[in-house]
């Protein structure tokens, strides 16, 4: 799989993931043509931040934008097409929505005080054209770092992250981290570009192949290289690693009826798996140990609907599990059963071009049992014959 890799370990700001992307081969044309159409210039130069030699992306302009609506009239009449306009009208919304909730006001009524400069666009319009240009398959990133101490803005001096780049990185559910300098590394239209852009934030890079490396320059001299790292590179498709947490607590005076319905709210709630498993407890009690898969960010709602549901006192985490995962897809087969046809889906994983397993899909063959009246296991045999035969 051929994956775009972003490494913003000194932050990232509209112009550097632009210059980041040229760097890596977007289509300079394109891009240029993009910002232009936003009433900006580009100037693409190369520089050297920290001895390191990256591109980097000038834009020039003297206009503003005020409101969502003019910042949307703008990009739809840019020549932004498709996929690429949808990301960046998307953008625009996640930076209204995030003006808004700092101001207190609806979003179509925020005012783009510290980001209305057309620039900000012209970043936003220049990023979705690279991204088209160079079309990967699936674009990671490592978590942004933010930087820290305060910044200065129209509202005098405020901690960094600034309030709107907080509440992209909150709308979005992105993991951040400060550091390592106490300067402001991420600004709020960078965030919002890697917001649209990213498919999945990881700690642990996966294993790859490095087609290409590429450095976007930011306009500041820094302590450290002031650039945003990004690689082109092949993935493995079918065993993406990520990351998972372990919960686990014991319990010795739940009803059954209870741990089901444990099971049922969990799932709903964004666990990954649930299990139960009957032990021996102190004193010779019979009980269960309750052990939950989740992401990283799901860990403390589930922890809470694990104390409240089964009056448990404590959840021991065991944090970062990794989890190598097989490639999964569902396929539609159709079975024909007393001259009739009936439709189910299978599920089909895989290891790179290894077929593993296929397994129906019990509501669908529940489904197909109750209609034909015959045994539920007999379906799901004959769904499963039938999900064999379509993948030779």
């Amino acid at each position: 799989m051929r994956a775009l890799i972003f490494d913003p370990f000194c932050g990232a700001s509209g112009d550097m993931i632009m210059a980041t992307l040229l760097d890596l081969g977007a289509d300079a044309s394109v891009v240029v043509e993009a910002v232009e159409s936003v009433d900006c210039s580009l100037d693409i130069r190369t520089d050297v931040k920290g001895h390191i030699e990256a591109t980097r992306a000038v834009v020039s302009s003297d206009g503003r934008f005020k409101s969502l609506d003019e910042g949307r009239f703008i990009l739809e009449a840019s020549t932004l097409a498709g996929p690429a306009l949808e990301k960046a009208l998307g953008a625009l919304e996640i930076l209204a929505e995030a003006e808004g909730r700092v101001h207190g006001v609806p979003r179509t009524q925020a005012r783009f005080h510290e980001i209305g400069a057309l620039d900000a666009l012209a970043d936003i319009a220049g990023c979705c054209a690279a991204l088209e240009s160079l079309a990967p398959e699936v674009v990671l990133s490592l978590p942004p770092s933010v930087g820290g101490g305060t910044v200065r803005s129209a509202h005098g001096l405020i901690p960094v992250p600034a309030p709107a780049t907080l509440e992209v990185l909150r709308i979005r559910d992105m993991p951040w981290q400060g550091g390592p300098l106490d300067q402001e590394l991420l600004t709020p239209t960078g965030a919002s570009i890697l917001a649209i852009a990213v498919d999945r934030f990881v700690d642990l890079l996966p294993r790859q192949r490095s087609q290409a490396v590429g450095y976007g320059a930011g306009s500041r001299d820094l302590e450290i290289p002031n650039v945003l790292r990004g690689s082109i590179a092949d993935v493995d498709a079918h065993a993406a690693r990520d990351r998972v947490v372990l919960l686990e607590t014991n319990l010795d005076d739940v009803t059954g009826e209870v741990l089901g319905n444990l099971i049922d709210l969990l799932m709903e709630d964004g666990a990954l798996d649930v299990t139960i498993i009957p032990a021996l407890m102190k004193k010779g009690r019979s009980g269960n140990v309750v052990s939950v898969v989740c992401r990283e960010e799901d860990q403390d709602r589930l922890t809470m609907r694990m104390m409240t549901e089964t009056g448990s006192l404590g959840v021991r985490t065991i944090p970062t599990v990794h989890r190598l995962v097989a490639k999964r897809d569902s396929e539609c087969v159709e079975v024909k059963i007393g001259g009739a046809l009936y439709k189910a889906e299978v599920k089909v994983s895989r290891l790179g071009e290894e077929l593993l397993n296929i397994k129906p899909e019990f509501e669908d063959c529940r489904r197909i049992a109750m209609e034909t009246g015959l045994p539920l296991r007999s379906i799901m045999r004959l769904v499963g014959e039938v999900g064999w035969r379509s993948q030779r």
